[in-house]
């Protein structure tokens, strides 16, 4: 899945962040290792932690048909993280933005040490792309309970 993603940034966004995917760790995750860390949380063995306790820069979570690069801020704001969700979908093009078949939807967002999250505007959506942000909050209150989870798994 990263290497259509890549190849979709290539073809649709060339001046984007695609060196950032291309150096980062990835991390696929399988359902049994998700419900692992789930259970771990549930069962109270994962303690909750801050973010800035979390041991990784910059990594690609992925799980499902969800990628999401994650990169510690650097900047002075009160944010722990920049992240940037993909997922993939059947409504945008991979090889060409001629062929609008299948391809990703993006939701850029910051998170703070205590993983509350503030959608940002990004630019990587197509011409005819419809943008719902009451849909991408959901997507992301979905996806952010898996990478907490995942961050505290790792974190020191």
């Amino acid at each position: 899945m990263l290497k259509r993603l890549v190849k979709f940034l290539k073809n649709n966004y060339p001046e984007s962040n695609i060196n950032e995917y291309l150096d980062a760790k990835y991390l696929h995750l399988t359902g049994p290792q998700l419900k692992h860390i789930a259970d771990a949380i549930d069962e109270g063995d994962l303690k909750p932690t801050h973010a800035s306790k979390c041991t990784a820069d910059k990594f690609i979570f992925h799980f499902g048909e969800t990628i999401i690069l994650v990169q510690r801020d650097n900047t002075s704001s009160d944010m722990a993280y920049q992240a940037e969700l993909s997922w993939e979908t059947d409504f945008l093009a991979i090889h060409s933005t001629r062929n609008k078949g299948k391809g990703f939807y993006f939701i850029a967002f910051e998170f703070d040490d205590d993983y509350q999250v503030t959608i940002k505007d990004t630019d990587k959506f197509l011409d005819d792309q419809v943008r719902n942000n009451e849909q991408n909050i959901e997507l992301i209150e979905k996806a952010m309970p898996v990478l907490k989870g995942f961050m505290v798994a790792i974190s020191e």
